[in-house]
């Protein structure tokens, strides 16, 4: 690892440097390497994966899987789903490592070997994943996601409950629709937050789709002002703008884990909070969760109630241009109810992958995965006890 370092209990790591046609290289086999899954090519699957691959997953641990192991482990998941597949709108590298923000959009119609029986309903999740090549093969796999959203799409866990949605909101929701009219249907989704109204699309589970765009309106005269928008091209996929620079980027994300997140400086929230923050709390393209000061401040404090003394205590970033993505793991102890389980007292471990962008020196998009499945597993041991399938 290059830059390697600790500061106050904290292991900062990231990759060695590496040329961009090495890097350009890596790119180019990690996307054959997806849409072999998408295209059920496990001939390619075999080529790519180095033999000694390893991947590690928040549920099945850490998998000696080899050539064989990956491409049975994808089949099997295509049993379970077999019209799933993995559009890739954002890939970045550095060193020896990729990045990719990787939603999974398919249908529960398939019935595997003592598997869960098949609901016909929409298996759709998101994933920050990372991969490590050695000369030329994937080596090594972090998957970045949340298991409890695919068991709950699985059936095998109850489903969460709606994001409560505020009178104001509501219908502001209401008069936005009739506002676009027809064009409500070529969005992927709308979310309301009091008198901001954030529209995602088009639709990004549809394989022709090659975009991916952003627009804020607020909410105050007879009609809503656009105040924000952001788009970018999404296949191929999106590789950061190249007028922001990794280091500076990385630079944002580290000083953010170590003053708000571990720092618990509030105050200094605002220095990097972009004003139309978006948080996607499970790594969809077009969730948002959060919006903007409010949102991320919401975001914080809701994990700071379940948990005393939360912190990142190690974090491996990748960064290009003006996307970071973070491979970490956080510790604290548990304090506070969390999704109806009560607290412990006892410490609690758990991981994740997020993935940033920075826009003017600020993150304007969070998708964050973490082990959620994990969490409530160590709250009452009863939890999370069927096994993964991707």
């Amino acid at each position: 690892m290059a830059g390697s370092e600790s500061k106050d209990g904290i292991v900062t790591t990231s990759p060695m440097p590496a040329p961009l046609e090495v890097r350009n290289a890596n790119k180019t086999t990690a996307t054959r390497f997806i849409h072999a899954f998408n295209d059920d090519d496990w001939a390619t699957v075999r080529e790519v994966v180095a033999p000694d691959f390893v991947f590690h997953h928040p549920v099945g641990g850490s998998v000696e899987a080899g050539p064989e192991g990956m491409a049975s482990t994808w089949a099997g998941f295509k049993v379970l789903s077999p019209d799933s597949w993995h559009p890739i709108p954002i890939m970045i590298a550095e060193g020896d490592y990729v990045a990719v923000l990787l939603p999974t959009y398919g249908t529960f119609t398939g019935r595997a070997e003592h598997g869960p029986p098949p609901t016909g309903g929409r298996l759709d999740y998101g994933m920050v994943n990372m991969v490590r090549f050695d000369q030329g093969r994937l080596a090594e796999m972090w998957f970045g996601m949340d298991p409890l959203v695919e068991m709950q799409q699985l059936g095998l866990a109850p489903e969460a409950p709606e994001r409560p949605v505020s009178t104001a909101a509501a219908a502001n929701l209401e008069r936005f629709r009739g506002y676009i009219g027809d064009d409500w249907d070529e969005l992927d989704n709308v979310v309301g937050f009091d008198n901001v109204v954030v529209a995602m699309g088009p639709p990004q589970s549809e394989r022709s789709t090659s975009r991916r765009r952003v627009e804020v309106y607020r909410f105050g005269g007879t009609a809503p002002s656009r105040v924000y928008e952001h788009e970018i091209v999404t296949d191929p996929p999106y590789e950061g703008d190249p007028a922001t620079s990794s280091d500076t980027s990385r630079d944002v994300v580290e000083r953010w884990i170590d003053s708000v997140f571990n720092g618990r400086d509030t105050a200094a929230l605002e220095a990097f909070v972009a004003p139309h923050l978006l948080i996607h709390p499970t790594a969809m393209p077009c969730e948002a969760g959060r919006y903007g000061l409010p949102g991320a401040n919401e975001w914080l404090s809701e994990q700071r109630s379940a948990f005393a003394d939360l912190a990142v205590t190690d974090h491996f970033s990748v960064a290009e241009r003006d996307i970071v993505a973070v491979r970490w793991t956080a510790r604290g102890v548990s304090i506070g109810e969390l999704m109806g389980q009560p607290p412990t007292g006892a410490p609690v471990e758990f991981t994740g992958v997020s993935l940033y962008r920075i826009e003017d020196g600020k993150i304007a998009e969070i998708w964050d995965t973490r082990n959620t499945r994990g969490i409530l597993h160590q709250l009452n041991p009863e939890l999370g006890a069927e096994g993964h399938h991707h």
